[in-house]
């Protein structure tokens, strides 16, 4: 970790951190990973030698994958959230992160194929909450809503009142 970045995410695997961890490198720039540590003992989710810890960056950003043992399933109630800057980034990362059987959920989120879910959303979209006013958060929602993965064109327009 960075000595500006006190806190990162810790994500939960059974036996997958590296195989994890070296999925999402793959998926962002600038990533890459740092440290993997092996326990030198048997342990409760695994033996000596087995991996236990994995340190990675995405994007610039620190996080830490355990092994930690079965039975923590990822769930709805924790996310990453992705700020892209255009549909090319929203495309790309959305085929990156559901390749090798990850799946769309709706409003711009996906599960990983590690269960793990993931928010692509544009930087457009943040913008326009932020900014609209009443009846263009309105359409904008009313859009979000039917969508999948965001299509950031159709949610500009939604937004202006230029329905596509």
């Amino acid at each position: 970790m960075t000595a500006q970045q006190k806190i990162a995410p810790c994500l939960w695997f059974d036996k997958q951190a590296l195989e994890a961890a070296e999925f999402y490198v793959s998926a962002f720039p600038d990533s890459r990973i740092d440290n993997v540590i092996r326990s030198g003992v048997d342990w409760p989710a695994g033996e000596a030698g087995d991996v236990i810890f994995v340190e990675f960056t995405l994007s610039g950003v620190a996080h830490q994958a355990l092994n930690g043992g079965a039975n923590q399933p990822f769930t709805e109630a924790i996310s990453l959230s992705v700020t892209c800057e255009d549909q090319a980034e929203i495309d790309r990362l959305w085929a990156a992160l559901t390749d090798g059987g990850g799946e769309p959920i709706q409003c711009g989120w996906l599960k990983d194929r590690f269960g793990l879910r993931w928010q692509i959303v544009p930087a457009s979209h943040q913008r326009m909450m932020r900014e609209g006013n009443d009846e263009q958060l309105a359409r904008l929602m009313a859009a979000m809503m039917n969508m999948v993965k965001f299509d950031v064109a159709a949610l500009e327009a939604v937004f202006e009142g230029k329905e596509k």
